[in-house]
């Protein structure tokens, strides 16, 4: 059986194909296996035949220990010492064991419990140390096939995280689980929470790290809690060992979270982002005055932007709730993905998440241009197609609102325009300076003595004067441009200003992030 598990183990881990075992099938010998007569013919390093073959080994030391013992009566029948392996790819009558789903991997089962599903692993790096039996592990061809056959997968479903509320721990420990985690960020006002193996629980609070766990989670607790999660996936959403994803979930009484795993080799790291339950307002959200105005538009396009983890998703879903309360509007998302539950208010409302109910970004506008939709809410922005596609839907007298990434407008917009061949830049930018009617670049800074964090906005509403700079192609004179607007336009380094004068935030938290820091130069720390 070694052959077949090699072979088996090779290519579920894409390190080789079920061809190349073919072609080679037949040089198996009494003293090379599969994985030497690969390593021989170049397709795999040593180094690699070396893993496998210790993962195979344990795999058949727990098979033998599992076998049940023979009568001693039975008689064994003859094999040929020099009868090949049945090759586990070729043609062949189904069997028992076939039908079954074939070769069953256990990995190094913490729980001594054996896997009814079929492990598929990326990597191969780490397989001695794969623990699969946590997890309902689907294969990745599954996950596919509803592609492959032109059909969307139908796996959509949101569970709102309601339910009555769960107590919060006094301090966490390695067997808490994931319902009480996120409470006890909630308690604490924690946005994120990292849970990596043989680490304490680390969370996010005002911006900082800070340990809140003594004891680190050793790998069986981290896939417990991977387990945990997903059980939240009320899309049905089965986790692929090695596969890396980013979603929502939703756990009753803990509320909702954005859940990203990344592996490494078998070894999980997970980030949850906490998604507020309660709703706020525009006003709550302290951006200039001005801004609110963009939820009266009857179309054209506003750019929401900022660095990672600066509350984008919040402004852009704040003012999709404020039209919805006010105006008789179809509102349509497309979300990467989606994180909190809109309610209709006055307005009908249809959220929808690339990669459940639309295949793409692109995808999702079209649809929301077809059935109609007042107001389109985007997710965020990522290349010049969906781009073109949201100026496409702005022309058409849609308002859209569009997250994107950029630490202030002059830098976002060089970026779009640099994004285009030269030849297309003018095109693009007459585009923009038609229907662009807003940006906002917001900065979420730490309040001091840790008390939270306080928004500070470069922000500006469209103008002719503006948009003839746009055109242009004269970016370098927006800063000043959008300084001499006054009502209708700030900077950064105005907002930090404010920020600063009002007590809300030490200097050089402002030197740290202004545009020009030789305005807060006095807050710059000695060296």
């Amino acid at each position: 059986m070694r052959n077949q598990y090699m072979a088996k183990v090779l290519v579920h881990n894409k390190v080789v194909t079920e061809d190349q075992i073919k072609a080679n099938w037949s040089k198996i010998s009494d003293s090379k296996d599969i994985g030497q007569v690969l390593v021989d013919a170049g397709i795999i390093p040593p180094p690699t035949y070396i893993k496998v073959l210790a993962f195979v080994k344990s795999l058949e030391a727990k098979a033998a220990a599992e076998a049940p013992k023979p009568a001693a009566t039975a008689a064994a029948p003859a094999a040929s010492a020099a009868a090949k392996p049945e090759n586990p790819y070729a043609p062949a009558a189904s069997s028992s064991s076939d039908s079954e789903g074939g070769l069953q991997i256990e990995g190094n089962n913490p729980y001594g419990e054996r896997s009814a599903s079929n492990m598929e692993v990326e990597a191969v790096a780490g397989l001695e140390a794969t623990s699969i039996s946590t997890f309902q592990v689907k294969s990745e061809s599954d996950e596919n096939s509803a592609e492959e056959s032109g059909e969307l997968p139908s796996r959509f479903a949101i569970a709102s995280g309601e339910g009555k509320p769960v107590d919060a721990p006094e301090t966490l420990r390695p067997m808490t689980n994931l319902s009480q985690i996120l409470a006890f960020a909630r308690k604490f006002n924690a946005t994120d929470v990292y849970l990596f193996a043989d680490r304490p629980i680390i969370m996010r609070q005002s911006g900082a790290l800070f340990e809140a766990s003594e004891q680190p989670l050793d790998l069986s607790r981290l896939n417990e809690r991977l387990d945990e999660a997903s059980k939240g996936f009320s899309d049905g959403y089965k986790i692929v060992v090695g596969q890396n994803f980013s979603k929502t979930l939703g756990l009753p009484g803990a509320g909702r979270a954005r859940i990203t795993v990344t592996w490494h080799g078998t070894t999980p790291s997970i980030s949850l982002r906490v998604i507020p339950s309660e709703s706020t307002t525009l006003e709550n959200l302290y951006l200039p005055p001005f801004c609110s105005q963009f939820a009266d538009l009857p179309s054209g396009l506003v750019l929401i932007a900022g660095p990672a983890s600066s509350g984008r998703s919040t402004t852009m879903i704040t003012f999709a709730e404020t039209i919805a309360a006010n105006r008789d509007a179809y509102i349509q998302t497309v979300e990467k993905p989606i994180e909190r539950l809109l309610q209709p208010g006055r307005g009908a409302i249809a959220q929808r998440e690339v990669g459940l109910q639309v295949r793409s970004g692109i995808e999702g506008i079209e649809l929301a241009m077809r059935s109609g939709a007042d107001v389109l809410f985007f997710d965020h922005l990522e290349n010049n197609e969906e781009l073109y596609a949201l100026l496409q839907a702005a022309n058409a007298g849609t308002l859209v609102f569009a997250v994107t990434a950029g630490n202030n407008i002059h830098s976002l917009l060089s970026r779009l325009l640099n994004s285009v061949p030269e030849q297309n830049r003018a095109s693009l930018a007459n585009a923009l300076a038609d229907q662009l009617k807003g940006v906002i670049v917001q900065n979420l800074v730490p309040v001091v003595q840790n008390q939270g964090l306080v928004l500070a906005a470069e922000a500006m509403k469209m103008t002719s004067p503006m948009a003839n700079l746009l055109r242009r192609g004269d970016i370098a004179q927006l800063s000043a441009a959008i300084s001499s607007q006054k009502d209708l336009g700030v900077t950064l380094d105005e907002s930090l200003q404010k920020c600063v004068d009002s007590g809300y935030i030490e200097g050089v938290e402002a030197w740290k992030r202004a545009n020009d820091s030789r305005r807060f130069a006095a807050y710059r720390p000695a060296n």
